[in-house]
């Protein structure tokens, strides 16, 4: 995509706006350029509008907790106006303005599975339409929720508004994870007594049992093409990786130790994979094929514990994980090229559970107190943190999320 970054032209009497309105291409297909007034370059005012009033209150909170955008009061102030006005029960349409007065500089009509479906879709549009950014809002956040006695496993839309209940078994379930088709959530259940991976089917709505070894079958994970599952299994010795193809069939063991490994992640181009394992000790992180073959320690040197990886599919320089501070824990990123680790969290309480979005740019964990657990949008530029999860839904941990398709 070519979008231009028009810097901000500065006045001593009022706000001045710059825009880029050159196109070869209708609205339909323009890219708009980044207009900047007065304000930190990181950040783009926007004016929201609606004549729904469901559809302006999730614009507004979509542009206030992207950490890109900043939501503004009238157009002397702002880049765009963003209109999002629902039509029928699965479309809505898109116009986006600048200047002043205003001009139409893009207009069009999204589709989705709802209306609320759709008009998370024209938001996404908009982001990619004025910065270039790839949006998320469309996606799908599968989570664990506290229910009774049991953790079960759901899913929603990225604000949490629709979605659904996918277990109901009263134990214990961890770790879901999304096959990239969006059609299975694989995840560890302790139905049977001990834990067993099982996969639910999103288009049957059922959930099966898909790994059951004897010993501990746990932290299963779609490879990036859905082709291939890792795991960990225990089998007859210790906690090692295995992978096998996407149906759970072929599992061999790639990494085998004397420490017991946990979490493994895999590269955006499905080649290698980034683990945690105790073997010289310490929780630390491992990189290496997913074949098999040697593994190297990552230099994080950041902490005694680091757990819980997650490989940024669009920069694979970094990863984000979960270490130890103290008594408590936070989100840091690795760069590979840097050799070098920076705290990106802290919290009151817990960040843990790092999971990447399709931007590249932002992250989701769990924010976890002694009294709840929340799940939190992070915006690795501006350092922005959102809550997503309302507090009314509990204690709700363990993202995984679903670029929008």
């Amino acid at each position: 995509m070519n979008y231009l970054n028009i810097r901000t032209c500065l006045s001593t009497s009022t706000f001045a706006i710059a825009l880029c309105l050159f196109s070869a291409f209708s609205f339909a297909q323009r890219d708009l350029g980044v207009g900047e007034v007065n304000v930190r370059r990181d950040v783009i005012p926007v004016v929201v509008r609606s004549q729904d009033g469901q559809a302006l209150s999730i614009l507004k909170t979509a542009f206030s907790v992207h950490g890109r955008y900043r939501v503004a009061a009238t157009m002397q102030e702002a880049s765009f106006a963003i209109h999002v006005d629902p039509i029928g029960s699965t479309h809505s349409s898109l116009k986006i303005f600048s200047g002043i007065p205003e001009q139409l500089q893009f207009n069009t009509q999204v589709s989705g599975e709802s209306q609320r479906s759709s008009i998370l879709k024209a938001i996404d549009l908009a982001i990619r339409k004025t910065s270039g950014m790839q949006g998320f809002f469309a996606g799908k956040i599968a989570y664990v929720a506290k229910a009774g006695r049991g953790m079960e496993i759901y899913y929603r839309d990225f604000l949490f508004g629709e979605g659904k209940r996918l277990t109901s078994h009263g134990v214990e379930a961890v770790r879901p994870r999304w096959s990239p088709d969006g059609n299975y959530i694989v995840y560890t259940s302790y139905l049977s007594g001990f834990p067993n991976i099982r996969r639910i089917d999103l288009q049957g709505q059922r959930s099966e049992v898909f790994v059951s070894f004897k010993g501990t079958n746990t932290s299963a994970r779609y490879s990036p093409d859905g082709s291939r599952l890792a795991m960990v299994l225990t089998g007859p010795g210790n906690a090692d990786i295995y992978v096998g193809s996407n149906l759970a069939k072929g599992l061999r063991r790639v990494v085998n130790s004397n420490g017991l490994e946990a979490t493994p992640c895999w590269s955006g181009d499905g080649r290698e994979l980034v683990f945690a394992s105790d073997r010289n000790g310490g929780l630390a992180l491992y990189r290496g094929s997913a074949s098999g073959g040697q593994f190297r320690h990552i230099p994080t040197q950041i902490s005694g514990y680091c757990a819980e990886p997650d490989w940024n599919h669009v920069n694979p320089d970094l990863i984000a994980f979960t270490v130890g501070v103290g008594s408590q824990f936070q989100i840091a990123q690795y760069s590979f090229s840097q050799r070098k680790s920076e705290f990106l969290t802290n919290e009151r309480g817990d960040a843990i559970q790092p999971c990447w979005l399709n931007d590249g740019r932002h992250l989701l964990y769990t924010w976890r107190t002694q009294s709840s657990e929340r799940i939190v949008l992070f915006d690795t530029v501006t350092k922005k943190r959102s809550a997503l999860s309302p507090a009314s839904m509990g204690k709700v941990s363990q993202a995984s999320f679903l670029p929008p398709r």
